[in-house]
This record gives structure tokens, sequence and C-alpha cells, in this order.
């Protein structure tokens, strides 16, 4: 059995614009800098590019700004090891062979110019992010943009400082970089129309959580305001694919999209804002209630918790082979509806995925008999008997209708694949062993994947915990450990001290430990201080007046 590309087809970008690979999200940071400027567009390519290295960008900066920078030139090693290893985002980095500059680093909405695109790819992860924020909140990409651009001269004809903007050293450097009449370029002629998220909901509360993070912009510096933004866009996107998987399933599975889905009742701003979605962590009154991210806050990996939370992460990623698959549908009732034969049977052209999925509900027997002749190419009846013994079995399956074998014999080839790609992906947007990270691995099989928020991760979030919409403006207030508990809970489906109707003495033993070390950890980071075992004294201050 040879499976032509467009039997496994898994891009759609109304599902998702981000492709099955391994992202960094630096990258994609860079690549959503363009997005941002250009609102939505690609610039045009420039001619006579050339590869960036760092000696390229040393010389740059010692030849546009030889008046500016006094005593670069005096010491030219210094500021390329500078650039080296303080500014660039390099691949393979510490391999002399085979490092390059991807780009320099994303602290500037202009640090694009200087990307070698080959090395800078991320995947369509931009343009996903893109997506999302202008689904979420439409006026938030000029907000951003402007704090990512701060610094350069609107007057001019061409991206240069205007020396009166105060920026921190390194983020000066990457503007003294780009600032060259060479680079000079402007927005393609494409309109910049992406699809929009099918998950609307956690699009809005990714808005939610940047609007809420630039209020910081004064009292922040802006590198670790950055590295705040950064963190939650790997967040979200780690937190969207996850609600993929059992929103696609369960589209597929019920042969529509979920009312709920097509009027989206999520509010972020909202005590429990995904109480009304059908398929978020948060709903214990789903239809099919998912379970909640058991996070182990310690770093014992043998521990009870530990092993509870490998489970539960196990489970939740044990779903990926029903998303694998119902996309793997959707795709091949898009093929359907594109050929000669579709275009003929169909009253209108399916639009969007809950038009595609609709087909499934009752397909009728110009699709059945169309995926027939598709099988027959697939597996010709004549070589079934050379055919491995699982291809026979799922050829011979009568409970499945042709489309349904069709992906079976699709998914049975391909799924390893995409499986293999999709977990890396979600290990690099959730930051995997990072101190960003909302997932830890360690080496051998007893430290499986589980749950875990890193310190920097914790920090943000808590940035935004102690922050209170008053209108348009935010203030900050503080928050009780357990009104942070109930937080991340409704707000990302985080659990450190579960409802488990069925806990054992030593479930909860765990989960008080858990509590323990939750504390210990903010008060290392400096936003709790226990003065009292009263409960009403145990309080997360804001760290800046707002």
């Amino acid at each position: 059995m040879k499976l032509a590309r467009e039997d496994y087809e898994f891009n759609n970008t109304q599902i998702c614009h981000i492709m099955p690979k391994h992202i960094e999200l630096d990258r994609a940071l860079i690549n959503l800098y363009m997005l941002l400027k250009h609102e939505g567009r690609r610039p045009v390519a420039r001619t006579g590019r050339i590869e960036v290295d760092v000696d390229y960008i040393v010389n740059q900066l010692l030849q546009q700004h030889p008046d500016e920078l006094h005593g670069f030139a005096d010491h030219p090693d210094v500021v390329r090891d500078w650039v080296y290893s303080d500014l660039v985002d390099m691949v393979y980095r510490g391999i002399p062979d085979k490092e390059t500059v991807a780009a320099p680093l994303p602290l500037h909405l202009n640090a694009y110019k200087l990307r070698n695109p080959k090395q800078a790819k991320d995947y369509r992860a931009a343009e996903h992010l893109y997506s999302m924020l202008r689904a979420g909140d439409p006026g938030l990409i000029r907000r951003l943009a402007d704090f990512l651009g701060q610094g350069m001269d609107a007057s001019a004809s061409y991206d240069t400082y205007d020396r009166q903007t105060l920026l921190d050293l390194d983020t000066l450097m990457i503007v003294r970089m780009v600032d060259a009449p060479n680079l000079k370029e402007s927005a393609s002629g494409d309109k910049g129309y992406l699809d929009p998220p099918l998950c609307i909901g956690q699009a809005r509360l990714l808005a939610a959580d940047t609007r809420a993070l630039l209020v910081y912009e004064r009292v922040v510096p802006r590198r670790v305001l950055i590295g705040y933004l950064r963190a939650a866009f790997g967040l979200h996107l780690g937190l969207y694919l996850l609600r993929l998987f059992r929103q696609v399933s369960g589209w597929v599975r019920d042969g529509e999209a979920h009312p709920a889905c097509l009027n989206c009742p999520v509010d972020p701003n909202a005590a429990q804002p995904f109480a009304g979605c059908p398929y978020a962590f948060q709903n214990a009154q789903a239809e099919l209630p998912l379970p909640e991210l058991l996070v182990d806050m310690g770093e014992d990996y043998t521990g009870h918790l530990a092993t509870l939370a490998r489970e539960n992460c196990a489970r939740i990623y044990a779903q990926m082979n029903d998303y694998i698959q119902a996309v793997f549908t959707i795709n091949q009732a898009k093929r359907f509806a594109a050929s000669d034969r579709g275009r003929r049977h169909l009253p209108r052209t399916p639009e969007s995925v809950g038009d595609l999925v609709a087909l499934l509900k009752a397909p009728s027997d110009v699709m059945l008999n169309y995926f027939s002749d598709r099988i027959d190419d697939l597996v010709p009846s004549d070589a079934l008997a050379e055919e491995r013994e699982d291809v026979r079995a799922i050829y011979d399956m009568e409970a499945l209708n042709p489309l349904q074998r069709f992906v079976e014999l699709a998914a049975l080839e391909r799924t390893r694949y995409y499986r293999k790609y999709l977990t890396e992906q979600l290990d690099t947007v959730l930051m995997k062993n990072q101190d960003t990270c909302l997932l830890r691995q360690g080496k051998g099989r007893y430290n499986e994947r589980r749950w875990h928020i890193g310190s920097q991760m914790l920090e943000m979030l808590v940035q935004i915990a102690v922050l209170e919409p008053e209108g348009a403006e935010f203030r900050a207030r503080p928050i009780l450990i357990d009104d942070l508990l109930f937080w991340m809970r409704q707000r990302y489906g985080l659990t450190l001290m579960p409802d488990w109707p069925a806990a054992t003495i030593q479930d909860y033993e765990a989960f008080n430990a858990n509590l323990s070390i939750l504390k210990r950890r903010l008060r290392e980071i400096g936003f709790y201080t226990d003065l009292s075992d009263a409960y009403n004294a145990q309080v997360i201050h804001p760290r800046y007046e707002i």
C-alpha cells in the first residue's frame, strides 16, 4: 500500500495554521513581528539578500554608525563576542562547522530584518498567533506593535532610531543593527487574510492576557516583559493544541460543530471564563468532562503527586491519536468536496470546518462511492493478498463505511509520524524543562512527561493574577493563595489540589505538600510573605503599583 500525499494531508489552516513540526518560540516571535508591523502581510523580499552572520552584523554596526557608537571600532572583537553571546539566536550554537545566525533576539519589532529565512522558520506559528490575537482583540495588534517598535523615527524615510526614546542597552543595539537604508522594505500586496482560529475562546484569553501584561510596560524591564509575552504565547499555543484534541474529535464524532463553539460563550473577564465551553478542562459540567491538568510543583519525580501528574499528562497526550484521525477525516471530506464528483453532487461548496463535518453525519452514496474508488486505487484487489495483516484486517472491516475505512488505512501508515512531530511541537511551545515551562521530563522511563510550572512561568501567571480589570484599565491588588488556585484552575485548567471524591489519604497528603511547595516558590520569587497561619494572612502581594 503506497499513499499519495493527498491521501494523508494533515495541514489545514482552518483547523490550525501551525504545521506539525518542532518550533522555536524566539523564531515564532521574529516572524510574528513581521505580521504585526505589516498588518498580517509579509514584507516584499529584498533583492540581493545575503546570508547574515555575526561578522556581517558587526561590520554593519561599525560602518553605519561610526560617530555614535564610540569605541566600537577600537574593540571589534569585544563587540563581536557581545553580539554572539547576548544578541543573536544561533542555530547549532557551539558547533563551529554548523552554527548559523537565525535572527537577532526578539527584543524589537524590527529585529526580523536581519533574519536568515531558512534558519528562522517557525512553520506558520506566527500566522497562528497573529490570527488568535486579531480574532481575540483586533485593537491589540496596533497596541502590541507600538510597544515592540518603540524608539523609531516616524518621520524618517526608513526605520531609524529617533535618538530620544530611552531603551535598554540590548534593545538599542538591535535597533542600531537594523538602522540602515539598505534594509528599507515595504509590505507585499497580499491583503493579509488569515483563517480565524477554530477555538475563539482561547484566542480571547490570549488577547486578554497580552493586554494585562502590557500594563507593566513602564515598570518592568523591557527584556523581562518580552519574556513574559513569550511565555504567554507559548502557554496559549499549547493550550490551544490540547483543546483541539477534543474539539476536532468531538465535532467529527457528532457529525456537526458544537453549537457552543459557533457562538463561543468564553468571557476572559468572568470568574469562570470556560464554564460554558464543552471542550475545556475547566468545565466539570461538560457532556464528556476532561481531566484537568494536574500540576506537580515539586522537583522529586519519584513522589506520589509526580506520579499522578505523569499519569494525567499521558492521558491527555493519548487524545492525540483521535485528533490526527479526525483531521484526516475532515481533510478527506474537503478533498471530496473539491473533486469533480463532489462539485456536481453538493448543492454548495463547504466553506468552513463545520460545513465539512456536516458531510460526515450521513455520508451520501456519491461520497461513499468516491472513497470506494480511492480504496481500490490504494489497495487493488489483486494485490490485497500481498499486503500486511493489519492492512488486510482494516480492509475487511464491514462495520466501517468506505470513508472510515480509507481514513483508517491512512492513519495506520501516518499516525506515528504525526504523533512524533505533534509531541515535539507541544514540548517546545510548552517550553519543556525551561524556567518558563509547563512541562517537565527527565531521563529514564520512570521520569516521563508531567505537568510542572517553571519559576518564570509562575511569575508571569502571578503578574496577571494580581491585576483586576476596571473598565479599560487595570489595578493591582493583593489576592489570597486560595484565590490564585481558583484563578489558575478556572482560567487555564491547571490544578494543584483537585477535588477528587475518591481521593485517598496519600492523595491528600500529596496535595497539601504541593500547596506548601507553591508557597515556598512564591516566597522565593518575592510575591508571598506568610506572617501568620491565619487564612486571611496568606496573601500574595503585587510587586508593582498599577
